[in-house]
């Protein structure tokens, strides 16, 4: 199993499995190996690209979600924080989604009731960027019967999706999250200026 590193947030503390690094830090030259691998493997992801990085990517979250404690004890659901648009979620989440019901059998899936009720603009167009509630162009029919979420992103950087989709769910009846990503955003540049 991959390590898992953590990151605390107003939403709640996220596990997750690598830095990710911005084009910006290609300059400061910083990047491993593995951190080439995981930034190319992570658009795979988010493209829903059949590939064998995005496949290894998704047996990293399937492998750690189920063997969380009693993830299988029928309390549980998941949700995976939607993309900008219902097409877009579908190509980066199904194979997820699929994988974890033939692991999870006694977990609700929430994303098998999220209906889209547009397209959000996306977060990643400026560094200035006002707030975009993750979850403002969908909604959620009926209420959750299982109160217990383990939320799943790409990337966290500030942590405001993971907020946005605490809120989102509370509303419908969430009670205790876990959030899990793949990867949190690390300033290379910041840390250069430390040095």
């Amino acid at each position: 199993m991959i390590n898992v590193k953590e990151k605390t947030y107003p939403a709640g503390t996220v596990n997750y499995f690598f830095d990710y690094y911005s084009n910006a830090s290609e300059k400061f030259n910083v990047l491993s190996q593995e951190d080439r691998w995981f930034k190319n493997a992570l658009w795979r992801f988010k493209d829903g690209t059949d590939s064998t990085d995005r496949k290894q990517l998704t047996e990293i979250l399937v492998e750690y979600i189920k063997n969380m404690p009693n993830i299988n004890d029928g309390s549980w659901s998941v949700f995976c924080i939607p993309a900008s648009s219902e097409e877009k979620s579908i190509r980066r989440y199904n194979h997820l989604i699929n994988r974890l019901k033939e692991e999870l059998p006694n977990v609700c899936f929430l994303n098998d009731s999220v209906k889209f009720i547009g397209t959000k603009e996306q977060k990643h167009t400026a560094p200035n960027r006002p707030h975009i509630d993750a979850c403002s162009h969908i909604t959620l029919t009926g209420s959750i019967s299982r109160p217990n979420v383990v939320i799943i992103d790409d990337i966290v950087t500030r942590g405001c999706a993971m907020m946005d989709a605490r809120q989102f769910l509370s509303a419908k009846g969430a009670e205790h999250f876990k959030f899990v990503a793949l990867g949190k955003t690390y300033y290379a540049m910041e840390e250069h200026l430390k040095n």
